[in-house]
């Protein structure tokens, strides 16, 4: 009997679902809102109404009658919920007012940051290389390496590979004749591929790739060129031209990727502070923030009536 009555009422309730979504792709369409019907109350808890219509707009156009079903069902049921645990609360709390100023100090804290964000998306950073240089030269002891730097070959093949022998005398040979072989010949074959023997890479970046654990990344590298670890139908291949241990000061070509983002939020802070003491003037001038026993100005207390004089 349960189950029959709930298959009929299902029913009725998902018909109601698909005639007002097929009416319209927005909740905010003329459909809805010249249709009375959609704004039938479904439930009232103290001053709070919920209507048909403020859940058909959480329903997206389009999804399956069974899932505009269920969706349906969930947004009654977490109204229902909040609305009974928020009246629950606020009889049971003796004090909101520490709640609700937390509540106003997190929006006012969002709004801010959203302004600032904002503003910033007008900066364009152009930090001079000579700036980078300098700030290198002055900080390199600073900024020892945390994992080794290497530079090398990685290449992931299939393990039934039938050139496998091929790439892998072509890897580990890593000279430029064997380079333009493998790239030129059997480079379709990889499943994954990179050549850094120009650059400097941070050793866990690469090693992120292989499943295989180095227990101690300064001593393998010490100890070893060319490794090669299979797993799950693949062959990891590693050919390791040069490395720098840990502790190492690290290259400048290196460094200067990492300072320039430093920079670059040195200047986007500044850029912020002087755009906030510019607004608090402004605001000052306008007669919309007044100093009484403090000048917001240049950040000090002063007696009364001094400000301004």
């Amino acid at each position: 009997m349960k189950s029959k009555f709930f298959r009929r009422d299902s029913l009725k309730l998902l018909s109601s679902i698909l005639m007002f979504l097929s009416m319209s792709n927005s909740c905010n369409s003329n459909a809805i809102e010249d249709n009375d019907e959609n704004k039938d109350v479904l439930l009232i808890a103290g001053d709070e109404i919920l209507t048909l219509r403020d859940v058909l707009c959480k329903i997206p156009v389009g999804l399956e009658p069974a899932d505009s079903s269920e969706l349906f069902q969930v947004v009654i049921d977490n109204w229902i919920k909040e609305e009974v645990l928020s009246t629950l609360a606020k009889r049971k709390l003796p004090d909101l007012s520490d709640i609700e100023s937390k509540v106003e100090t997190y929006r006012n804290q969002l709004i801010v940051a959203a302004y600032l964000k904002e503003m910033k998306k007008g900066q364009k950073s152009n930090i001079a290389s000579e700036r980078i240089r300098s700030f290198y030269e002055q900080h390199k002891n600073e900024m020892l390496t945390e994992s080794p730097l290497i530079k090398g070959i990685y290449i992931r093949i299939a393990t039934g590979q039938h050139n496998l022998d091929e790439i892998r005398k072509l890897v580990f040979c890593g000279n430029d004749d064997c380079v333009d072989r493998l790239e030129k010949y059997f480079i379709g074959d990889a499943l994954q591929y990179d050549y850094f023997q120009n650059d400097w890479v941070d050793w866990q970046t690469v090693v992120e790739q292989i499943p295989y654990r180095f227990y101690d990344p300064d001593a393998f590298l010490k100890s070893t060129c060319n490794f090669e670890t299979s797993f799950n139908g693949s062959v990891y291949l590693l050919h390791i031209s040069e490395f720098l241990p840990s502790g190492s000061v690290p290259p400048y070509e290196f460094a200067a990727i990492q300072i320039k983002e430093l920079l670059e939020r040195v200047d986007l802070k500044k850029f912020e502070d002087s755009l906030v003491k510019s607004l608090i003037k402004k605001a000052v001038n306008d007669g919309e923030l007044v100093g009484v026993g403090y000048d917001p100005i240049e950040r000090t207390i002063v007696p009364k009536n001094s400000i301004g004089s």
